[in-house]
């Protein structure tokens, strides 16, 4: 399945992008309350491209620049922007027919910053999340032998939903690869992950990050990003006319 099969593989954690990134094969980034569930939604459904942006200032210029075929979407503490066309829902994409669309810019608190941060190593980046978890795993295990995976956290502090989710990616790649060297980091998302007897919803219970959208009404986004490989898609990052381009 690995690229050089010659290598163990190795798997390797980052709880929050503040920590020092190591030389990776492939990246996979998550964010699965709610931007990397979001992504893979909407990639799902038809949608062609998207430009993550940094600020809410960079977004609303872009989406002038570039006109009224592209959507705007992402949020702040939880919700849109003024005069952004979605939030980061991934219920409100799936309900938002993006396939007419040329593509979506978009901007969130954690997730689109995590993806940028992963872009600058230079090594491939793949967008992962609870509902692409086994294609994601097949995908970076195609790749090569040492996998990185970036969890977004919150406000620059590790997250238990993300790293419930890297520690269900990182039990998926044992599966596949039994022999696989784990880092410590690797080592902590796998024991979290076990110690909610491996159930997203179980782990989400305790997530701080999802009780605060429950808070907002987005249950109905908790539940779409509990749905462990649901999906096939796995976006990935490229750089495109000089900007980095999320594309299926």
């Amino acid at each position: 399945m690995r690229g050089d099969k010659s290598m163990e593989a190795q798997l390797d954690v980052i709880l929050s992008p503040t920590e020092a990134f190591p030389p990776c094969d492939i990246w996979l980034v998550v964010d699965v309350l709610r931007a990397t569930t979001t992504m893979t939604i909407f990639f799902e459904c038809g949608g062609k491209k998207i430009l993550p942006v940094e600020s809410v200032e960079e977004g609303l210029a872009l989406k002038r620049s570039l006109g009224s075929g592209w959507l705007l979407m992402g949020e702040r503490k939880g919700l849109p922007p003024q005069g952004f066309d979605l939030g980061n829902s991934p219920l409100e994409v799936a309900n938002a027919c993006v396939s007419r669309y040329e593509g979506a810019i978009m901007t969130t608190t954690n997730g689109t910053r995590a993806l940028l941060a992963a872009a600058s190593t230079g090594a491939p980046v793949l967008i992962a999340s609870a509902r692409n978890a086994l294609a994601a795993v097949d995908a970076a295990l195609s790749l090569g032998s040492f996998i990185g995976i970036i969890c977004a956290g919150r406000l620059g502090r590790a997250s238990l939903d993300d790293s419930a989710c890297a520690g269900a990616l990182v039990d998926i790649a044992l599966e596949k690869e039994p022999k696989a060297l784990l880092s410590d980091g690797a080592r902590i998302v796998h024991s979290v992950w076990c110690n909610y007897g491996r159930n997203m919803e179980e782990a989400l219970k305790d997530a701080s990050h999802a009780r605060f959208l429950l808070e907002l009404g987005f249950g109905d986004d908790i539940r779409l990003a509990c749905q462990l490989g649901a999906s096939a898609s796995v976006p990935k990052l490229a750089f495109v006319n000089e900007r980095w381009t999320v594309l299926p």
